[in-house]
């Protein structure tokens, strides 16, 4: 089924209409409107400070003022606080990867609550995570970039979640880690999860994702599909200031 046979028949998982957000005075968001449909890898393209991370954050509600409408399968959760909108199947992964020093691997497993019942056993983690096996019983200060990176991506697996938003999970990592986060993404879309990904590693994000949204001072500056951020990959690495 081609992308716009599947927006005619299923509506978006996620769908964001006229979004704006504040820290205290500073307003950061400027009317951001998009959509992910179920299944789909959706990647926010942009320079530091463009407004990616603070999207992913009002969707999940960490935002201290938002306005404008974010519908997750039909819901309008613009009023809901963070935990009833994880319990609407979202999970966010920050970009600090949110580690504890005193948890080991296994403790951070079983830590988050279960929305959902379809969420990935321990077991299934650590096979999807190879590594994490082989430091199960190391605390998080003791892990490594990568694997901080891959158990924090395992937790929100364990919640039941089936809308996952990932804030630069690639930053930092060793290029071969960087190739199994992607590996995982695609094994997690050909399993049905819906991804929203915040990337500023253009050629990564364009071996995993389907659309992709350029941010630009709080705005959507421009949409691509896969076809055409190929096209462009030139200009639009040159408006990323790479």
């Amino acid at each position: 089924m081609t992308d716009a046979a599947i927006a005619q028949a299923v509506e978006p998982m996620l769908a964001i209409r006229d979004l704006h957000a504040w820290y205290g005075e500073s307003h950061v968001l400027h009317g951001i409107d998009l959509d992910v449909m179920p299944g789909q890898v959706v990647t926010l393209l942009g320079r530091n400070g463009a407004g990616k991370s603070t999207t992913l954050k009002s969707i999940m509600g960490i935002v201290p003022r938002r306005q404008g409408q974010i519908r997750l399968q039909g819901s309008d959760t613009i009023a809901m606080r963070p935990f009833q909108i994880a319990r609407h199947g979202v999970a966010y992964c920050p970009e600090d990867r949110g580690i504890y020093a005193t948890l080991d691997v296994r403790e951070h497993l079983e830590l988050p609550p279960l929305v959902d019942d379809s969420g990935l056993s321990t077991e299934q983690v650590l096979s999807l995570f190879p590594n994490l096996r082989e430091r199960l019983h190391s605390p998080g200060s003791k892990l490594s970039g990568g694997e901080q990176q891959m158990l924090a991506i395992g937790r929100t697996l364990r919640t039941g979640a089936r809308l996952l938003l990932l804030d630069e999970p690639t930053e930092g990592l060793a290029p071969s880690i960087v190739e199994q986060i992607g590996d995982t993404i695609r094994q997690l879309k050909a399993q049905g999860y819906t991804i929203l990904l915040v990337e500023q590693n253009l050629r990564f994000a364009m071996s995993v994702a389907d659309h992709f949204y350029l941010i630009d001072h709080g705005q959507v500056a421009a949409r691509y599909d896969r076809q055409g951020v190929e096209q462009d990959a030139s200009e639009l690495l040159a408006r990323l200031g790479v």
